[in-house]
């Protein structure tokens, strides 16, 4: 993953050219994870109606249904307005720089932008929803830190490959060397769905866990719902990862 992150290092500096961009970037990532905190909190709350509901009165069981709907409707609206707004970011960010490129070239560094910035929200996610687990449980939390480096590993290595299958396009385009349209997007489309099914398997791996902790009673019943939609969330984010490192590899070296 030491690729990852100096690419997407070079892509923050050269598309983002001010500080104030920068931060603005990174705080509609802290945005992101929030949500997902928030998402979190809305799958504890809802348990809590679940599991307790013959041991509520009938009027707190309605205050809970009302907040849980009105949660989840803040944290939807939430996410697509974070998500609505970086497309004025970019635009205004892309203006201070002004930096002359051709139309191609302004294209690719809008796919490239976007691309960065979806990878800054989903790993800024990804490190919460770490974060919470490890809280409620720190055995599962470490082992499943550890996956999480492995599935990385695996990650790194799908984007290096990449790298070298797009630049190789690159070359080829600019030679007038014809390349099927079923190699170029077939290579992409692969290696995400390949880092997907890797992904998947670590999930499952995850999942034969918490059942056996929750089994054992090292985990409450509330919090064993509680950690699976959050391992629900955090292969939402893996698979998100794989396809977005592809497209972000096929921007980066096509606007090289």
């Amino acid at each position: 993953m030491k690729l990852v992150a100096t690419e997407m290092y070079y892509a923050l500096t050269e598309l983002f050219t001010t500080n104030k961009y920068r931060l603005v970037l990174l705080g509609l990532a802290l945005i992101a994870a929030m949500i997902s905190v928030s998402e979190l909190a809305v799958a504890k709350l809802f348990t809590k109606i679940i599991l307790d509901e013959g041991t509520i009165s009938e009027t707190m069981f309605a205050v809970l249904v009302a907040f849980f709907f009105l949660f989840f409707g803040v944290t939807r609206g939430g996410h697509f307005l974070q998500r609505i707004y970086r497309v004025r970011f970019i635009d205004k960010a892309f203006q201070v720089s002004r930096r002359k490129k051709s139309v191609v070239k302004e294209n690719w560094h809008w796919s490239l932008a976007f691309e960065l910035t979806n990878l800054l929200s989903t790993f800024t996610q990804l490190a919460v929803v770490i974060s919470i687990f490890t809280y409620i449980n720190w055995q599962f939390g470490v082992i499943n830190l550890l996956i999480i480096m492995a599935v990385f590993q695996f990650y790194g290595k799908l984007f290096r490959q990449q790298i070298q299958a797009q630049r190789g396009f690159v070359v080829a385009k600019k030679n007038k060397s014809h390349v099927p349209s079923v190699v170029r997007i077939g290579t992409r489309i692969k290696s995400g769905e390949t880092g997907i099914l890797v992904s998947s398997i670590a999930m499952l791996i995850l999942l034969a866990l918490l059942i056996y902790l929750s089994h054992i009673g090292d985990v409450s019943k509330a919090n064993t719902i509680v950690l699976f939609f959050g391992l629900r969330i955090q292969n939402s984010n893996f698979a998100h990862i794989s396809t977005s490192l592809m497209r972000f590899a096929r921007a980066r070296t096509h606007s090289e």
